[in-house]
């Protein structure tokens, strides 16, 4: 047990399974693991960069702590050649189907988990734009949108998914 778990009464972190299957996402699994963390973000008053995530929040929505997802839910597998020395290739697939697993701290005042989509539109999408123009002075470089794919309770004890 790690001396904060030992202080805390609390798990150092937590480690959390999901599956996914087309737009549907579900906690399958919560355990309270004793391990050293690194990968995660406090929260701080940076936008994050395009991608997946998963946050931790408070009773207020307010994100406490964040981690990216290495291997965000995709709609397109590798399909390995039967003939060797041939290309692996990307396919489209009809419907996502997987599972991801993240670690977050354990943070006391966290309430909920909640799964993240940031995307990131450039001011000139759209739009014609002619070589060497830039923009107006303050426009900014484009616009940041996040989308909760899926929220659930947070339960550091792992006492079973939400």
């Amino acid at each position: 047990m790690s001396e904060q778990s030992a202080r805390t009464g609390r798990p150092a972190a937590v480690r959390m399974i999901f599956e996914y299957d087309g737009d549907e996402i579900r906690l399958i699994s919560t355990q309270p693991v004793d391990v050293a963390l690194t990968g995660f973000d406090l929260s701080r008053e940076v936008t994050p960069a395009p991608g997946h995530y998963v946050q931790l929040r408070s009773a207020e929505g307010a994100a406490l702590a964040q981690v990216p997802l290495r291997n965000r839910p995709s709609a397109s597998a590798e399909v390995f050649p039967e003939t060797h020395g041939e290309p692996i290739v990307r396919t489209d697939l009809e419907r996502a189907s997987g599972a991801f697993t993240v670690v977050l701290p354990s943070v006391a005042a966290a309430r909920q988990v909640v799964v993240v989509e940031v995307s990131h539109r450039p001011l000139t999408e759209g739009l014609a734009t002619q070589e060497g123009l830039a923009p107006a002075p303050g426009a900014g470089e484009g616009a940041t949108t996040s989308v909760d794919l899926a929220s659930f309770a947070f339960d550091p004890a792992g006492d079973g998914a939400s």
